[in-house]
């Protein structure tokens, strides 16, 4: 039996073994393959443990299985394998683990050249790459630096009568007393590549901070209006107050609400800025210009090259990322690469151009290990990867 029909066949009676289906006789073949080999043994485990059977596969079922499985099947005719006479696999969550079962061997054997895993041979590991967590540092009116991470609970020490509290990955201000004809002091959270952070300020309005995202806030709003400044990514969910607007500005637009819940994307070395609105109404408008557009609930506007633009969008693609999802539809995997590298905090280098441009729809759970979201990409068998350290090469 040469390598590729090893393969898919060893690949099909795992499949049954995670869906309960094998026969007696699939039984005993397994178990050869198993005592063939101790790295046999290894890999059969990896595949089949209970946090790849269950979260691995839920998220493969989230990819568009219909392309994969032709193309899959078309590899498998080309290897003259189509001819054999096996039993149909109905589809549904047993394509699911077919592919993932015969990805896990298959694309081993491509990536490291080797035939089927046999006795002398060295494994290597994959190293880990882990998801981003809630840290941050804060820059007080006072000068003074705060390092945040999810492990603290504490008070902080008040700032012109208001108190700042940290309770896990959130910060929290609450004005202990009205002072009246004071200034407004301003703080600073800066989330770095790899972090989160989660914002409530004064007035109550709650701010979810991405990677790489910085927010310059005033510690008490003071005056006729809410003004915050934001570089990066941030969901807003403001606390209405009809006396005084909300306004965040960024680099090259701002948007002005009353009381709503909309995300902004305003990385100052995008060339775009995007508003997304939830609930409410907004106002995003250029700085130093008079154009702007209003939105409703589901539309998105745009900042570009100096030209507003607004369309109609499913939000849940773009808030996703404050519920532990990232989702996308039909995005070019250049930038589904540069959204995941804030967050994993690695980077991606494309062995050739054309492969930015290659579309991508699907759903990865914000929290799994980074290699597993680049199992579920691989997957579709356009792109491969190879992991060297903290870089990511695409080919």
């Amino acid at each position: 039996m040469n390598r590729a029909d090893e393969t898919f066949q060893v690949s099909e009676i795992i499949s049954r073994y995670v869906l309960g289906s094998m026969t007696e006789s699939e039984k005993e073949e397994l178990d050869g393959w198993l005592d063939r080999s101790p790295r046999n043994k290894l890999l059969f485990e990896e595949l089949v443990r209970q946090e790849v059977a269950s979260g691995k596969i839920l998220a493969y079922g989230r990819v568009e299985w219909e392309g994969a499985l032709k193309e899959l099947l078309e590899q498998k005719k080309k290897l003259r394998l189509a001819g054999r006479k096996r039993r149909i696999i109905r589809l549904g969550s047993c394509a699911a683990v077919l592919l993932f079962a015969c990805m896990g061997i298959w694309f081993y054997y491509i990536q490291t050249g080797n035939a089927l895993i046999g006795e002398g041979e060295v494994h290597k590991e994959i190293p880990k790459l882990l998801a981003g967590k809630p840290q941050a540092t804060l820059q007080l009116a006072s000068g003074k630096t705060v390092f945040l991470t999810s492990d603290s609970s504490r008070r902080l020490e008040p700032e012109y009568g208001v108190e700042i509290r940290q309770d896990s990955g959130v910060i929290k201000y609450q004005v202990a007393e009205v002072q009246g004809g004071k200034e407004e002091q301003y703080n600073m959270i800066t989330v770095p590549r790899g972090g989160e952070f989660t914002l409530i300020l004064s007035d109550g309005t709650q701010v979810w901070l991405n990677a790489e995202t910085s927010l310059r806030y005033p510690v008490e709003f003071v005056g006729n209006e809410r003004k915050v400044y934001l570089e990066g990514e941030a969901f807003f969910d403001v606390t209405h107050d009809k006396q005084k607007q909300f306004v965040v500005e960024t680099e090259k637009a701002k948007v002005q609400v009353y009381g709503t819940a909309f995300n902004v994307y305003a990385y100052p070395n995008e060339y775009e800025v995007v508003a997304t609105l939830v609930r409410g109404a907004i106002d995003l408008k250029e700085r130093g210009s008079g154009n702007r557009i209003q939105l409703e609930p589901g539309e998105q506007g745009c900042l570009a090259g100096g030209k507003l633009t607004k369309r109609e969008v499913d939000v849940d693609m773009y808030i996703a990322w404050i519920t532990g999802r990232m989702v996308f539809k039909s995005i070019c995997l250049g930038d589904m690469l540069k959204h995941l590298a804030r967050w994993y905090d690695v980077n991606i280098v494309f062995t050739e151009e054309r492969l930015k441009e290659v579309s991508f729809t699907g759903e990865v759970k914000k929290y799994d290990d980074f290699t597993e979201v680049l199992d579920v990409i691989e997957s579709t068998q356009v792109v491969r990867f190879r992991i060297e350290d903290r870089t990511i090469i695409v080919y």
